[in-house]
């Protein structure tokens, strides 16, 4: 049978070893509308039915690509800023990841509207399965009282990601009525238009809204410098559909043109005609310094003068950059300072494909400047994709490896499948740094234990002396590493791992805290709690400890864990309120690493005879560690949940959760001690309910907490203190209690209901 595993609740990748926990960089020039061009006359009509969307609950401006929608909502924001604030966020690729994206927005947001984002930014933190259960009710409740405002997605075509479409579904319906909701897309967005242009909710500019007419096409050619009559004017908006880059287009080439009138003529509106006189004309009518400097620039998705200086090894990029613009060579700015420009898309793609033709070693050695320039910027996701796209294997394994940790640790598992994704070709499948990366992504994503084990077997094969970029001693290390926190050989040899590790990772050593979590959680799932103490303490030592949320709650969680086994409740209710108070103020509570914490608490419930919030407890503790099914933990919790349900007299509700915990079971390699506490559910379900008495009259939920508190010894006014009771009325649960069990005494009631499994 096929073995699977998924991540235990201490990631080895859920913490930042050294630094500060991690925060989702910010781009900030994706928070910025483009400058609208000069020359091109503000379209009043579109401008009106844009205003005419507020109080809808979404306008969309929807065309295939150069219809100039960005260019309008650019103009609409210059003219209407002044009066109602504008968020803007222009979405990439990269933005399929819900958690990137959203930081992205809340911060766009944030700038209009302070509130925004108080409590959700760092909700984002659980990752995206708390996108829209957890981030997006704070959101709404933040926005409440923000005032009139327009948000702008721009390109929102580029997000792929099915949480993100109901993420932002989600917005769009609860959004209040003052925030106006706008979506730019080459195509229609996976969400229900149709509902909401049904229900009156859509406000819609298309195609035909936005190509231009004859009169549009005169102004913009007249901006360009190009005179035209009027017939050929009209000819070519024709000819190009009223399609706002291909007059763009050939307003630029009409300027290098002896005989406007034949171009005209001659001239088809269609991309391809276009690329290729882009191509011929403009790169052959250019300097040769231009051109050099237009090719290798290309490389690049923003151009400054700093960057190409460092990246093109040139100087006086800058200047080149103004003498573009002034030539209106398909440069659009990104500030209004002339600062930071972007091409073109479709002058972009012919700049790079050429320069792929003429000088392909080029094109690598840029992109691996380009990655080297950006890391020293702080813009990580700009420099692995610049170093992915240049091949430069090295770069990209010490890149995504020494990023991985903060990734996680955000909840950023799509960007870092996408990074592996990118690196498809041979040479990176068996580059053993990149392969142990996968490992670990295969683990945090369910992925059977014989893929991890798989990954791991190229990276074993393969070499790479001393450390990893990411700090990890060794490739050994790192294997040891993995197989004791994912457990992906069984709990025997995860202990045998951790101690490996141990002894690979120095003192001092970030990972060190790692192998000892490791070694912990291996001991108790041995069901040796007592020896799995001491590391737990020890990982509590460690350097940096209190600075790693996720990993500093699960071992506060184990030890709750032992101290309950222990019996020693007042130790378990410190350790798990310590954890509890680490995963709210990281906004962790709702994602699975809190799963152990809401077990530790369910056992503390259980031991002050509080069986329906210890049910609480429990069935949020599956609910959370589903998504990470079949695990130890999932099976943990299912496996104290089906024994929970019994005591409650719910026989049927304990059967599902322990069928439920044996399928995890089964495809776990060697589950250790949840075999036998699997078997110790099951004969508890052959016994008698556990709530009947000697008369066969159930204890009530109120009757067992006073009867576990009066056998742990207490007296009659503490139990009355603890369960907020008055004396009185222990004394009548008391005297019940006594009746239903056939006894006189306490010390009769105690062994009666221990001979009745009832504490």
């Amino acid at each position: 049978m096929e073995k699977r595993v998924r991540t235990t609740p201490n990631d080895p990748d859920a913490e930042d070893v050294g630094t500060s926990r991690g925060r989702v960089p910010l781009l900030r020039s994706k928070l910025a509308p483009p400058q609208a061009r000069e020359g091109i006359a503000p379209r009043g009509q579109l401008l009106d039915r844009l205003r005419e969307g507020r109080g809808r609950k979404l306008t969309l401006v929807c065309a295939p690509a150069g219809y100039g929608k960005t260019t309008l909502l650019a103009q609409w924001g210059e003219a209407d800023r002044e009066r109602t604030p504008f968020a803007w966020v222009s979405a990439d690729e990269a933005d399929s990841d819900p958690v990137r994206f959203w930081s992205h927005l809340i911060a766009a947001l944030q700038a209009m509207h302070p509130r925004a984002g108080a409590t959700s930014l760092e909700a984002l933190r659980a990752g995206p399965a708390a996108v829209e259960i957890v981030v997006l009710p704070l959101l709404i409740e933040e926005l409440s009282d923000a005032p009139p405002s327009i948000l702008v997605v721009d390109d929102w075509h580029r997000v792929r990601s099915t949480v993100c479409d109901e993420s932002m579904r989600l917005l769009v319906e609860r959004a209040p009525a003052g925030v106006q909701i706008v979506l730019s897309s080459r195509s229609d967005p996976n969400l229900p238009v149709g509902r909401w242009r049904a229900h009156g909710d859509l406000s819609e500019v298309r195609a035909t809204d936005l190509a231009l007419s004859h009169v549009d096409a005169a102004s913009l050619l007249r901006s360009a410098n190009v005179d035209l009559v009027p017939e050929d004017v009209a000819r070519l908006t024709a000819r190009t559909e009223g399609w706002a880059a291909g007059l763009s287009l050939a307003s630029i080439l009409l300027q290098q043109e002896q005989d406007p009138h034949a171009f005209v003529l001659d001239f088809a509106g269609d991309s391809r005609h276009l690329l290729e006189y882009v191509s011929d004309d403009v790169l052959a009518s250019v300097s040769e310094e231009m051109r050099w400097f237009l090719l290798h620039a290309s490389v690049l998705d923003e151009v400054s003068g700093d960057a190409c200086d460092a990246v093109l090894e040139t100087h006086g990029s800058a200047a080149m950059l103004a003498q573009i613009e002034r030539m209106n060579l398909f440069l659009v700015p990104l500030d209004r300072h002339g600062e930071r420009y972007r091409f073109h898309q479709m002058f972009s793609d012919v700049l790079r494909r050429e320069l792929a033709r003429t000088s392909p070693e080029a094109l690598a050695e840029i992109h691996s400047r380009a990655s080297a320039w950006y890391e020293a910027q702080g813009e990580t996701e700009t420099a692995v994709g610049h170093a992915i796209a240049g091949r430069d294997l090295a770069r990209a394994s010490d890149l995504v490896t020494l990023h991985q940790r903060s990734l996680v640790n955000d909840g950023r598992l799509t960007t870092l499948a996408r990074w592996l994704d990118n690196l498809s070709w041979p040479e990176a499948t068996a580059e053993p740094q990149l392969a142990l990366v996968r490992a670990s992504l295969a683990a945090q994503t369910a992925r059977p234990a014989d893929e991890i084990e798989r990954w791991l077997a190229v990276a074993a094969a393969g070499s790479r002396p001393g450390p990893l970029a990411n700090g990890i001693a060794s490739i050994e290390s790192c294997i040891a590493l993995l197989r004791c926190l994912y457990l992906t050989q069984g709990v025997t040899q995860a202990v045998a791992a951790a101690e490996r590790a141990l002894e690979l990772e120095p003192p001092g050593s970030g990972w060190r805290r790692q192998a000892l979590i490791g070694l912990g959680q291996a001991l108790y799932l041995q069901g040796i709690g007592h020896e799995a103490r001491m590391p737990l303490l020890e990982a509590q030592r460690q350097p940096h400890a209190h600075d790693h949320a996720p990993a500093s709650a699960a071992v506060l969680a184990y030890l709750a864990l032992i101290d309950l086994d222990d019996g020693d409740r007042a130790s378990a209710k410190r350790h798990v309120g310590a954890s509890c108070e680490l995963l709210e103020a990281h906004g962790l509570a709702e994602a699975y690493v809190a799963t152990n914490t809401h077990v530790a608490l369910a056992g503390i419930h259980a031991a002050g005879a509080d069986a329906s919030s210890e049910l609480e407890e429990l069935e949020l503790a599956v609910r959370l560690s589903t998504p990470a099914r079949p695990s130890h933990w999932h099976a943990h919790a299912l496996l104290r949940l089906a024994s929970t349900r019994r005591k409650l007299g719910d026989t049927d509700g304990a059967r599902e959760a322990l069928e439920a915990a044996r399928t995890d079971l089964e495809t776990l390699p060697d589950p250790g001690m949840l075999s036998a506490l699997a078997a110790k559910v099951a004969a508890e379900l052959s016994a008698p309910p556990r709530h009947e008495g000697f008369y066969g009259e159930p204890l009530s939920d109120a009757e067992l907490r006073v009867l576990a508190l009066l056998a742990a010894g207490r007296s009659v006014s503490e139990v009355a203190r603890e369960l907020y009771l008055a004396p009185t009325t222990v004394k009548t649960h008391r005297r019940t209690i006594y009746r239903k069990l056939g006894v006189t005494n306490r010390q009769e009631a105690i062994a009666r209901a221990t001979e009745l499994s009832l504490v």
